[in-house]
């Protein structure tokens, strides 16, 4: 399979402009991709509580895991960075973020309130028939 093929005349390290596109919505897939696994990141962070410093290094190692998918993106397809990689996978992961992240996070904040708030009620009903 050949991943960086040129055509008579062109240079290299030039794509032409079809295999850019497709290069674009490769990285648009990834991007998503990774938007997704970090809404899942946000949801297991908002039922599993975290310490700050488990934040911090959980978003870190994301980030490096985020930036090394953009390095062979662009080192497996094009041998050179390219704006619109970066573009696509951000842009993916921001509409991931606001279509699916938030409404996700603002019902499962809804279902923790009120299971927490029901299962205070229980313990307290339970409470008074021991007390």
């Amino acid at each position: 399979m050949i991943l960086l093929r040129t055509f008579e005349g062109m240079l290299p390290m030039q794509l032409g402009v079809s295999r850019e596109v497709e290069l674009f919505l490769i990285s648009f897939l990834i991007g998503a991709a990774l938007g997704l696994c970090y809404q899942a990141l946000r949801a297991l962070r908002l039922i599993i509580p975290h310490f700050k410093a488990a934040v911090f290094t959980e978003d870190l190692l994301f980030g490096l895991f985020c930036g090394s998918c953009y390095f062979l993106l662009f080192s497996m397809y094009s041998l050179k960075m390219r704006g619109f990689i970066a573009f696509g996978m951000a842009l993916s992961a921001l509409l991931v973020s606001l279509l699916i992240g938030e409404p996700l996070i603002r019902l499962l904040r809804l279902l923790r309130d009120k299971l927490a708030g029901h299962i205070a009620k229980k313990v307290t009903k339970i409470r008074r028939k021991f007390v």
